[in-house]
């Protein structure tokens, strides 16, 4: 997390907001923020996480940060948490949406360019098969999700709603990003 000047402590019970996409940068700043936040005893981190997704890659990674750091994480999804950022989310201990967030999911996507190869199109049509094998683990892992919700995300891109995400355990409740009065706000 950014601090405020390089002497600054951070407070055991942490407000940071993340927005943007899922990258190697946005892995990194997480990397030296939840370093920082670790050195510093940070037991509890609250994580405004705002993203409509990425790299495929550097979501699982995200992930899986999110389910190793030693600090207990809630991340809140005030908006939009959609594609690779939805994988990355399902990593927290503890997971919220405000009432009028979104999810979305959708099988994974890649571009071939111009020309592609029969060989470029094989060697892409199995990267993404890899890829969306990795991601449903995690969601198969984390929520249930119900058959008729996989069968259409097959064809079509799927959108969840607040109320949803609660019901297929994608977020444990609705409740919106409300650091208290005078806390400070880090940015990722």
């Amino acid at each position: 997390m950014s601090t405020p000047g390089p002497q600054a402590a951070l407070p055991a019970e942490s407000w940071a907001a993340y927005s943007g996409a899922i990258d190697q940068t946005c892995v990194q700043r997480f990397v030296v923020g939840f370093t920082a936040a670790s050195v510093q005893k940070v037991k509890k981190i609250h994580l405004y996480f705002h993203s409509s997704g990425g790299n495929v890659g550097d979501g699982i990674a995200l992930y899986e940060l999110f389910r190793a750091i030693p600090i207990d994480l809630t991340l809140y999804n005030p908006g939009v948490v959609a594609s690779i950022a939805t994988i990355a989310y399902l990593g927290a201990n503890h997971r919220k949406t405000s009432a009028h967030a979104v999810f979305g999911l959708h099988r994974t996507r890649y571009t071939a360019g111009q020309p592609a190869t029969a060989g470029t199109l094989k060697s892409l049509a199995e990267a993404a098969t890899i890829d969306d094998a990795r991601t449903e683990a995690i969601v198969r892992a984390n929520t249930t999700l119900p058959a008729e919700k996989w069968a259409y995300m097959d064809q079509y891109d799927l959108t969840l709603t607040a109320e949803d995400a609660v019901a297929y355990g994608f977020a444990d409740e609705i409740v919106a990003f409300q650091p208290p009065p005078g806390a400070a706000v880090y940015g990722i």
